[in-house]
Parts: structure tokens; C-alpha cells; sequence
């Protein structure tokens, strides 16, 4: 394929939108979607590349190009978080790095939150593309071979792919964005137009390259419009109708390409210059802006406070991408196995004694604050229900043969909170529980209706609810919609009361102080009654009266509001979610609602 200056404007322009993205411009609020064009380009040029004759060669291109600096900037991410970050933001880095060693950021990240989550330190959350990217390139020969056998493969894969996302999209965003079946759609284009829209990758079609400028303007107009990558559904959701268009317009460039006195205008030269540096500004520029950013349990900062620091980050981008282009991806590295085995495998196992040494230099007062950010449980039900049984509004926590009773669990993130909780004391009662899948039952921001949740409490044979919900999560309406319907029933209902709030971020507040940093944080149980007032005001006008209210005011608020235990365990791991230590401060509590109506 003669080389295109074309491609290397797609590269650099992508870069360019994802890079803004990530400083935090908001005008550039869809920024992200350069990855698509990146995942388009990598299947157009490894439809060109690839030759069944010699798979080891395409192998051994790939891994030499790509490996060396994506396993440096790896290794200096870790060793840069060990000297910077607590014990907290490295022990993150650490099972990053892990992951990042073979491949498998994607589904690491999968774990986690959305990839749309400030709350963790991610500062390597931009390898789950690269892992995307790899996994593709391992599957390439497979797909090869089908497309050998018969053309009509290509499209069969492209559209099942696309299907199976808009499918997935609709059910787990975050699964649909992360994992490769349902991005495999978008290498496929590439691929496509690779394999019957050129001359081995050279533009068949001449003397139409303004078709190309056509799909460019299109790519550039794109990011500047809002796409909600957390919404359900192909239309409002990414991947979805958004990706669409840019693997479309992407897919008119490969194709047609664009025009010459274009290429040659200063902002042509420049962006094929961003285009040849792209893969180094990638790697490098997103560990520099989280660690740079990086406070003791803020999680991934993206927002620099002053022109100074957002100019120092744009020169370190630059600084850093330069090296790691020419000392790692531009140099020719021979032993191409032995290579990879190594990196993979210092990439492994330097981050734990880096851990190691890192918790030696702790307090046991740091210890107790640091554990507080994993102590919580998994999400709501677990990743595997939602993708199993992608219907189902509600899951089984516990495993009880012959249940006594059953009670649902209602509320959104704080019931999430403390159903561990909930769910160890009602097994040890021979109680099954369960639980919402979504986060936002009768809550008035499009969650599940009275109706809808009731219906799923009638079908699965519930006795009991038990509400509860965050302060500002209560949807007093719906309620007591649900609380009507449920007494028709003879269903009995608890709601047990939110528990407080706290201006500050509890574990970041108890490092800071223990450094000597920042003022005293207090709640009266009058500003925690105050703060709910309308919550209780509303409750009590409720006229049914068949149904029990359980306080927390005589756990947590006895005299002042308390957010750590006398021995310093955080309630809190972050300014209003109970850590697991914390909702067991409840367990008398939620006994007692557990074994009130048992038989």
C-alpha cells in the first residue's frame, strides 16, 4: 500500500479529539468517539497487512511496534504512582498494571465501573482500547480464513456484531462498550472497505476525493455533540447511532480519501504530523493528566485548576510523547518473543513489591482509612446477572432451600450499601432476599414505576419490603404508591430511614487530618433531623398506616453524628455510602426487621 498522508490525518484528528476529552473541555463533550475511528483504521490497515503466508512476520510487526511502548508506559506509570500516590492510588495502579500485562484492560475495566466513572485512579483506564485493539489483532488470522473461504463472512460477522451491540447496549452499556464481540462491527468496516473498496489499500476510486472531505467534516462535527455514553439503548447509548456515523464517515476517507491541496495546508501538515506521533501521544497522555491531577482518594481528576497547570500538562504530553516515539516505537527491537515475555511479565510483577514496600511505610491509623475503598461489595447484583438474564429487575442474594419468608430490598445506591449486610442476616435466618437490579427504583429520574416493581414483588412471592433510599433518593409519590398496592396485598413494609450525609469525602478527610491538613467536620443529630426533614414531614403524611419506620438517629447519631468508629474504621468510603464496617453498625436494625414477621 503506498502510504497516506489521509490515514494520518484520521489518526492525528482522533488523538486530538481524545486528548481534549480528557482535559476536560466541555465543549468537546463527546471527544471518546475518537476511539471508534482509531478501532476503523486498525481494520482497514490489518486487512492490508495481513498475509496467511506469514503469520509469524504480522506477528512480529505488530508486537515491535506496538508492545515496546505501550510496556513503558506501563512500567513508568507504576513506578510514577509509587513515588506520587498513597498506598490507595498505587494498590489501583497495580492491579491496572496486572491486567494491562496481558491484554486484558478491557475486561479489567469491565470490572470496575464505567469507563464514564470518576470515582477510581485510573490513570491506565485508556489501555482498555489497546486491549481491544490486540485481541483483535489474535483473532485476525481466524477471520482471514473465513473471509478466504467465502466474502459473505465479512458482512454475516459485521452485522452480527452490530446486532449483538445494539442488543448489549440496551441491556449493560459498559459491557457493550469494553468487550470486543460487540466492537468487532467496527474493525469489520474498516476491513470491508479494505478488502473490496481499494487496491490493497490505495484509493481505487480517484478523482473523488471530496466525498472523503465530506465524511472529514462530518468526523469533526461529531465530537461537538452531546452522546450519553452511560444511556441504554443504540440511539442515545455509545456505541450506538453516534459510532455509527463516525465508523460511516471514517469508512468515505479509507475509501476515497482526501484532497491534496487539503493535505498540504498548515492544518493538513499538522495533523499528519499529530497523525505520526498519535500512538505515543495516546499511551503517554492520560497517566500524566490523572497523576498530575492525583489527590488522596479523588479518584481520577480530569479538570486542571489554572491555565499553568493545564499548560504544564499539555508540554509534558508533548515532552514524554516524543521520547517514548523515538526511543520505543520508532526503534527497531529484535528477539520479538522474548521481548514480549519479558515486558508482560515485568509488567506483572513490579507492581507488587512496589505494593509491598509502599504498605510497609503506612501507619496502622493510614491502614484503616486506606482499607475503607475496598471495603464494599460487589455492584448491586453482579455484572453476570444483568448479561444472563437480561429481563429480570431483581436477583437472589442469599441461598436459602426452604425460606421462611421473603423480603425485597428496595432503594438505590445506599440500599446497595448495606445489602451485604442485609443479605448475611437473612440467611443466617433461613430469610431469602431480594434485590433491584437498577440503581434507580422509584426514584423520579426515569426509574422503575410503583407498578413495575410491584408486579415483580407479586410474581416472585415477597412478604416484606424494606426501603431505603439516600436523602435526596426519595420519590415520596411512588412510595407511597407502592406502600398502597402493598397493603391491598397484605405484603408488610419497613423503610429504614437514610443514613447522614457528610460535606467531605470521609476517608480523604481522616488522611488529611491525620497529615495535619484541613478543618473539623461535625453533624448534630438536629442538622441530620433538619437535612431529612422533608423525607420525615412527607412519611408522616402518608395515610397508610401499615407500615414501620426503623431510624438510624440512635446508631449514628446519638448525640453528634459519627463517621468512623472509636478506633478509627471509616463508616464512609466516600462522602454518604456506608463502607461494609459502617452498615454493620445496622445489624441489631436490620435483625430485628429480618425476624419481626417470621413465622
Amino acid at each position: 500500500m503506498k502510504f497516506r498522508n489521509d490515514i494520518q490525518i484520521l489518526r492525528g484528528l482522533s488523538v486530538f479529539f481524545v486528548v481534549l476529552f480528557h482535559l476536560g473541555f466541555e465543549q468537546l463533550q463527546s471527544g471518546f468517539l475518537g476511539v471508534d475511528v482509531f478501532f476503523v483504521i486498525s481494520g482497514f490497515l490489518m486487512a492490508v497487512l495481513y498475509d496467511y503466508r506469514s503469520k509469524k512476520l504480522f506477528f512480529e510487526r505488530r508486537i515491535k511496534r506496538l508492545l515496546p511502548p505501550y510496556f513503558a508506559v506501563i512500567l513508568v506509570t507504576v513506578i510514577a504512582s509509587f513515588i506520587i500516590n498513597t498506598p490507595n492510588e498505587t494498590k489501583q495502579v497495580s492491579e491496572q498494571s496486572m491486567f494491562g500485562a496481558f491484554f486484558l484492560s478491557n475486561l479489567g475495566f469491565w470490572l470496575q465501573n464505567s469507563y464514564f466513572s470518576k470515582a477510581e485512579f485510573n490513570p491506565l483506564l485508556h489501555l482498555w482500547s489497546l486491549g481491544v485493539e490486540i485481541q483483535f489483532y489474535i483473532i485476525v488470522p481466524l477471520l482471514a480464513w473465513f473471509f478466504r473461504k467465502s466474502k459473505a463472512f465479512l458482512p454475516i460477522f459485521l452485522s452480527s456484531s452490530l446486532f449483538l451491540c445494539i442488543i448489549m447496549v440496551s441491556i449493560s452499556p459498559k459491557t457493550a462498550f469494553f468487550m470486543l464481540p460487540f466492537r468487532l462491527w467496527e474493525f469489520l468496516i474498516g476491513f470491508g472497505v479494505a478488502a473490496f473498496l481499494t487496491n490493497n489499500g490505495s484509493i481505487k476510486y480517484k478523482q473523488k476525493e471530496y466525498i472523503g472531505a465530506i465524511g472529514l467534516i462530518t468526523l469533526i462535527m461529531i465530537p461537538f455533540f452531546k452522546v450519553n455514553g452511560q444511556a441504554f439503548g443504540f440511539i442515545d447509548g455509545h456505541p450506538g447511532l453516534s459510532s455509527l456515523f463516525v465508523c460511516f464517515s471514517t469508512a468515505l476517507i479509507l475509501c476515497f480519501g482526501l484532497p491534496i491541496k487539503l493535505e498540504n495546508t498548515i492544518i493538513g501538515k499538522t495533523t499528519i504530523w499529530l497523525g505520526k506521533y498519535s500512538y505515543s501521544i495516546y499511551l503517554a497522555h492520560f497517566p500524566i493528566i490523572v497523576i498530575y491531577l492525583s489527590k488522596p482518594f479523588g479518584g481520577t481528576i480530569l479538570t486542571s485548576n489554572s491555565y499553568m497547570e493545564l499548560i504544564s500538562i499539555v508540554l509534558l504530553i508533548f515532552i514524554f510523547s516524543y521520547f517514548l516515539h523515538h526511543l520505543f516505537e520508532a526503534r527497531k527491537f529484535n528477539h520479538t518473543v522474548k521481548l514480549m515475555a519479558l515486558s508482560s511479565l515485568i509488567a506483572f510483577i513490579s507492581p507488587l513489591p512496589l505494593s509491598y514496600f509502599k504498605n510497609l511505610s503506612m501507619s496502622d491509623d493510614e491502614s484503616k482509612i486506606f482499607a475503607a475503598f475496598s471495603d464494599r461489595s460487589e455492584y448491586r447484583c453482579g455484572k453476570l446477572v444483568r448479561i444472563l438474564n437480561p429481563k429480570a429487575i431483581s436477583c437472589e442474594l442469599t441461598n436459602v432451600n426452604e425460606p421462611k419468608k421473603t423480603i425485597m430490598l428496595i432503594g438505590n445506591s445506599h440500599a446497595d450499601s448495606i445489602k451485604t449486610a442485609f443479605s448475611e442476616i437473612a440467611q443466617h435466618n433461613d430469610v431469602r432476599l431480594l434485590f433491584l437490579i437498577p440503581n434507580n427504583p422509584l426514584m423520579d429520574n426515569g426509574g422503575l414505576s410503583a407498578n413495575r416493581v410491584f408486579k415483580d414483588i407479586s410474581s416472585k412471592k415477597v412478604d416484606h419490603i424494606v426501603i431505603h433510599f439516600s436523602t435526596e433518593g426519595y420519590s415520596l409519590n411512588n412510595i407511597k404508591k407502592l406502600i398502597g398496592l402493598s397493603k391491598k396485598s397484605d405484603i408488610s413494609v419497613t423503610i429504614l430511614e437514610p443514613v447522614p450525609r457528610w460535606g467531605k469525602h470521609i476517608p480523604q478527610y481522616m488522611y488529611n487530618k491525620l497529615k495535619g491538613n484541613g478543618g473539623d467536620i461535625s453533624k448534630t443529630r438536629e442538622e441530620y433531623l433538619n437535612d431529612n426533614h422533608r423525607i420525615f414531614e412527607g412519611l408522616n403524611n402518608i395515610d397508610y398506616g401499615d407500615f414501620d419506620r426503623v431510624s438510624v438517629t440512635d446508631v449514628f447519631c446519638k448525640d453528634d453524628c459519627q463517621f468512623s468508629s472509636k478506633d478509627g474504621i471509616p463508616f464512609y468510603f466516600d462522602t454518604n455510602h456506608l463502607t461494609l464496617t459502617g452498615s454493620r453498625e445496622l445489624n441489631n436494625k436490620i435483625h430485628n426487621i429480618v425476624v419481626k414477621h417470621l413465622p
